[in-house]
């Protein structure tokens, strides 16, 4: 439970304590590749689900400049192995990337979102750590598509 708190609390502080500088940033002081990830159109409704022992967080950024990219909420497996979200539009550019982490125990690397399937409770997107863990991202409701 404390150890869940913890990781709780050092996703929140990544957000506050590290404004976006020349790069985009991942959990800590860990440098995003927006290759890896996969960019949408908000607003929608996602789930996140973890299995496996790694430590695991997706990202969801908002785009600040053609390059730069800002956090702008996330789901971790320190709150649970199923978590939901509502991911609202951002006024300035409706484009959002999402982005999975997960801890190796040699810090933060970033995940491969594979491409989309078609998922009973709507569009997913998922990968797999070195561990064989897996996070899936889930979009229930909305607009959650390449734009």
């Amino acid at each position: 439970m404390m150890s869940s708190m913890l990781w709780a609390l050092t996703i929140v502080m990544t957000f506050f304590l590290n404004p976006p500088a020349e790069a985009s940033q991942g959990p800590g002081s860990t440098r995003m590749n927006a290759q890896l990830g996969v960019v949408v159109e908000g607003a929608f409704d996602m789930t996140c689900t973890f299995l496996g022992r790694s430590r695991k967080v997706v990202i969801v950024y908002r785009r600040l400049s053609k390059e730069i990219w800002e956090p702008k909420l996330s789901c971790n497996d320190g709150a649970g192995s199923q978590i939901t979200r509502h991911v609202p539009v951002d006024g300035r550019d409706p484009r959002l990337m999402i982005t999975g982490w997960y801890d190796d125990g040699q810090g933060w690397k970033q995940c491969d979102l594979k491409g989309w399937r078609d998922d009973p409770k709507g569009k997913s997107l998922s990968c797999q750590t070195p561990s064989g863990g897996t996070m899936t991202v889930t979009c229930t409701k909305g607009r959650c598509a390449k734009p």
